[in-house]
């Protein structure tokens, strides 16, 4: 979506994802769906009096459709949404036209007055399922993923000797004096802390539980794991010089994350006489905090959908399940804005001694330093669910020495 737009042109480019063509008003329900639709996605724009296929049949009482599109965003959609509304007049014909900005509607998920969830889907909408709607409310920070039960979990899939290293570092004494001092059980502790729930008084780790401190994570969450592959060349064609499926806790798969790019970043070196000067081609706090980025903000509701790391010949590039949480965008992550997808992941990596509660990570340390050592900004895009990474290695650099 653009800031603003001239009609006329989107017009021409006929209904997709963010257009919609509606003759006139004639089923409110309908219309409230087409808004809610667009609310629970990335926005759109709904225009009125206009024919499908783009021809502009204009209204007989704009004023009134104006009046009617506000009522309805505000009566038929729950909760309301606040839209942008204009009047136009091309060749003696009226439209209104009607926008829906991600950034002014942020109480997702939305639903018409009927009890209808709805997203876009290309040029229409549908109803949102059950895992599309939980995805939608991790969106608007409305709900904490890694803090809801994993079904089929137990006390017996949590490693007792994690927790109490973690304990340890945290408060300074083991897991029996805090108990003891505290006068409370294990499973309080843990309930407390967002690890375990006793829905109907069964026992189940919360997905943040199974992830720092579970025996085998993967077991019940396989899309965790993370696929490290290093290319000889500069993209995935190229021949494959090692690769390595990472699995385990989340702390101990930064580790490897670590050992596997120490042992695939090739050192360069120039000679001089009988000196050798060796080339950083990459600065490892940037390539560190890039990846523990990935680890504790994707989203671990996309089943299938793991984290993938790729090491090619001029690069470093993470790509990373789910989109940008709540109000970050491309432009403001640059400057420092998070919002915590994973809000018990973030604590229980922050407390371990991987992630700061600055939470400037990105522009002091990614960008930083990678511009510092190579020469050339980091990219940050978005692909369909995925969140990619670039940081180019300072190849540019050995060149001019």
């Amino acid at each position: 979506m653009t800031d603003r737009f001239n009609p006329l042109a989107e017009i021409a480019d006929g209904e997709y994802l963010h257009h919609e063509f509606k003759r006139k008003i004639d089923n409110p329900e309908s219309i409230a769906g087409e808004i809610v639709a667009f609310a629970n996605s990335e926005g759109g724009v709904l225009y009125i009096g206009i024919e499908d296929d783009g021809g502009i049949v204009g209204l007989e009482d704009s004023e009134t459709v104006f009046r009617t599109l506000a009522n309805i965003c505000r009566d038929r959609c729950i909760p309301p949404v606040s839209p942008i509304l204009e009047q136009h007049t091309f060749e003696d014909k009226e439209i209104v036209v009607l926008t829906v900005l991600r950034e002014l509607n942020r109480h997702r998920p939305y639903r018409t007055a009927g009890g209808r969830f709805y997203i876009r889907v290309g040029s229409v909408k549908k109803d949102a399922t059950g895992r599309e709607l939980i995805r939608i409310a991790q969106t608007a920070g409305e709900l904490h993923y890694d803090e809801t039960p994993v079904i089929g979990t137990s006390m017996s899939d949590f490693s007792m000797s994690a927790f109490e290293t973690y304990h340890r570092l945290q408060f300074d004494m083991t897991v029996e004096d805090h108990l003891s001092q505290s006068g409370i059980y294990m499973e309080k502790l843990l309930r407390n802390l967002r690890l375990l729930h006793e829905p109907d008084r069964e026992q189940m780790l919360s997905v943040a539980g199974l992830l720092i401190f579970g025996n085998d994570p993967q077991y019940f969450l396989p899309q965790s794991r993370i696929s490290a592959v290093s290319f000889a060349g500069k993209d995935e064609d190229s021949d494959i010089l090692d690769r390595h499926e990472i699995t385990g806790r989340l702390p101990q798969m930064i580790e490897e994350v670590r050992i596997f790019l120490r042992r695939n970043i090739r050192s360069p070196a120039i000679e001089h006489g009988f000196c050798r000067e060796d080339i950083r081609l990459y600065d490892e706090k940037s390539l560190g905090e890039a990846m523990i980025n990935a680890i504790a903000h994707r989203d671990y509701s996309l089943s299938g959908s793991q984290i993938r790391m790729f090491l090619f010949s001029d690069r470093f590039e993470v790509r990373s399940p789910g989109g940008l949480p709540n109000a970050v965008t491309l432009e403001n992550i640059k400057l420092g804005m998070h919002a915590e997808r994973n809000r018990a992941v973030v604590n229980f990596l922050t407390h371990l001694g991987y992630m700061s509660a600055v939470g400037t990570g990105i522009p002091r340390l990614i960008i930083r330093l990678s511009r510092r050592l190579s020469g050339r900004e980091p990219e940050f895009e978005i692909v369909g669910e995925e969140l990619r990474v670039r940081i180019y290695g300072a190849f540019p650099n050995i060149v001019n020495k």
